[in-house]
């Protein structure tokens, strides 16, 4: 089943696509697509999409 969720990551100085997907990766998501939709002072929400495994 493929799910949508919101996922906080720490924030950083220089982001690139590269350490989001390494944060997803430790988490074990695999995404099929991901966006930035707020920035906050200590970390970045992201909407997530992917398989969810049950």
């Amino acid at each position: 089943m493929i799910t949508t969720d919101r996922i906080e990551i720490p924030r950083i100085e220089n982001l690139t696509s590269g350490y989001i997907e390494t944060e997803l990766s430790k988490m074990n998501i695999e995404p099929l697509r991901w966006a930035i939709v707020d920035v906050l002072e200590n970390n970045y929400i992201l909407s997530v999409s992917y398989e969810k495994i049950q």
